[in-house]
C-alpha cells in the first residue's frame, strides 16, 4: 500500500499495490472491479481487454490510464495510476510491440524512485495465442533494464512451475520454459 506521504511531504513508492485483471472487453467487469477497489490504496490497475469507448479504455475517477502508443491496433493493455502518485512522478510509457505496454516512473525531484534506483518499470502484457504463436516474445519482456521492473499481465504460457499436474506436449513445454530463460539472463 502506498503511504500517504512521507516527513518532507513527497509520495513515497516503497509501498505500492499493483491489480492486474484481464477484463475481457466487459464494461460490467470494469465497472465492478474499480469499485471494489474503490475505498483502497491502488497504487497501479494492469488490465488487459479493456472495455474501449472509441478506441480508447473508459476513464475512472482517481485514476489516470496509460495505453500503447502504437496506432492503428486495438488497445490491449492499459495501465490505470492512482492520481496521488501523479504529483510527484513522471511517466514515460512506449510499447515495444502491440501486446506490450511499458510504464517508466521517475520521481520529479530526481530522488530515487525504489531502492536507491533512479527509476522503476512496470510492464503490462496480454500474451496471446495466433496461429499457435504467441503474439509476445520472451526478449520483448526480459530486456536488460538496469533499475527495477515488475512484468504483470497474461502471459498464458505453461510450465511444469506453474502447472504441475498439467499434461503438456515437449513443444508447449519449450515454449513456456523459454521465458524463465530469458527472464533468468
Amino acid at each position: 500500500m502506498i503511504e500517504s506521504q512521507n516527513s518532507d511531504g513527497h509520495t513515497p513508492l516503497h509501498y505500492f499495490s499493483i491489480v492486474q485483471h484481464n477484463c475481457r472487453g466487459s464494461n460490467l467487469v470494469f465497472l465492478t472491479l474499480f469499485s471494489l477497489i474503490r475505498n483502497r490504496n491502488v497504487s497501479f490497475m494492469c488490465l488487459q481487454d479493456p472495455p474501449l469507448f472509441q478506441g480508447s479504455p473508459l476513464r475512472t475517477p482517481g485514476f489516470k490510464y496509460y495505453v500503447s502508443n502504437i496506432f492503428g491496433f486495438k488497445k490491449r493493455m492499459a495501465t490505470y495510476v492512482n492520481l496521488s502518485l501523479a504529483k510527484d512522478f513522471n511517466y514515460l510509457c512506449f510499447s515495444p510491440t502491440v501486446d506490450v505496454l511499458r510504464l517508466v516512473l521517475s520521481r520529479n525531484d530526481r530522488r530515487p524512485v525504489l531502492g536507491g534506483f533512479d527509476s522503476f518499470s512496470l510492464i503490462n502484457t496480454y500474451n496471446r495465442q495466433v496461429d499457435r504463436v504467441n503474439t509476445v516474445k520472451a526478449t520483448d519482456l526480459f530486456t536488460q533494464d538496469f533499475h527495477p521492473s515488475q512484468v504483470v499481465g497474461n502471459l498464458n504460457v505453461h510450465t511444469l512451475y506453474t502447472d504441475p499436474t498439467r499434461n503438456m506436449s515437449s513443444a508447449e513445454r519449450w515454449k513456456g520454459e523459454q521465458y524463465f530463460r530469458v527472464a533468468e539472463l
